[in-house]
């Protein structure tokens, strides 16, 4: 009966000692085995790699969204500066007549190294202005301004081209001397501006949100296609040059 009474206080008394015992010994253990024994004993998670569909689709959607954007923006400003009729004693209606005459001298004159540099430059110019708004927060403002610039420009340019030479000359001129270039400049631009444009956006939320991931692969991607536009602006450069070799006798009389 004694030892039937007292079984409940035996294995407590034996539960005791063999606490005891495991701090003194836990005591001894180096803690880089405690820390190896609590790992052993948690949870293994495993994270799922991201397919390739999920690493590469999302970009090229965005490129898709983004150039489609840049186009109708583009198409805008063409629109928006067929129609602007500045005044006649406007400075910068007696600019563009000046610019007119003066693009239109040097593919009659056949002046391939004025007309080289003056379309790889001013392309040139245009994608360093767009990898530079990339690297600033207000660079999402900043890109579509400059696309619509892009477009308000050539609309105006187009016009005053029209005005001068008649419709019917005039649309000959932009077609064979002006509009391959300028839609291979157009490509590159918008190329260089949705690189920069997420650059633009994962800064932007580093700074209000504090949220994002690639700001350097982004910066690294604005960088390596800058460097790629730039090689590429001379395409359009030699483009010109072509077009002005080819057709730009036919305006002549």
């Amino acid at each position: 009966m004694w030892t039937y009474r007292n079984e409940p206080a035996s294995i407590n008394s034996v539960a005791q000692e063999s606490r005891v015992t495991f701090n003194k010994n836990s005591s001894k253990v180096p803690f880089s085995e405690k820390t190896f024994q609590t790992a052993a004993h948690s949870p293994v998670t495993t994270i799922g790699k991201a397919s390739f569909a999920q690493r590469v689709v999302r970009p090229k959607k965005q490129f898709g969204i983004f150039t489609l954007r840049g186009a109708l923006l583009y198409l805008t400003g063409m629109l928006l500066g067929a129609l602007w009729q500045p005044g006649t004693d406007n400075w910068l209606w007696k600019y563009a007549q000046n610019y007119v005459d003066l693009q239109i001298a040097r593919h009659m004159g056949h002046q391939l190294a004025q007309i080289f540099c003056a379309q790889f430059l001013a392309l040139l110019t245009q994608l360093i202005l767009a990898a530079l708004a990339g690297f600033c927060v207000f660079g999402i403002a900043l890109l579509p301004a400059l696309i619509l610039l892009k477009g308000i420009g050539t609309g105006f340019f187009t016009a005053c081209l029209y005005l001068e030479y008649g419709l019917a000359q005039g649309a000959g001129i932009e077609f064979l001397l002006f509009f391959f270039p300028q839609l291979l400049g157009l490509f590159l631009l918008l190329s260089q501006s949705t690189a920069a444009w997420r650059l633009s956006r994962e800064l932007l939320a580093v700074c209000i949100h504090n949220r994002g991931t690639r700001p350097l692969t982004e910066s690294k991607r604005v960088l390596s296609r800058l460097l790629l536009c730039c090689c590429t602006a001379l395409l359009p450069a030699i483009l010109s040059c072509v077009c002005s070799f080819l057709f730009a006798g036919l305006f002549l009389a």
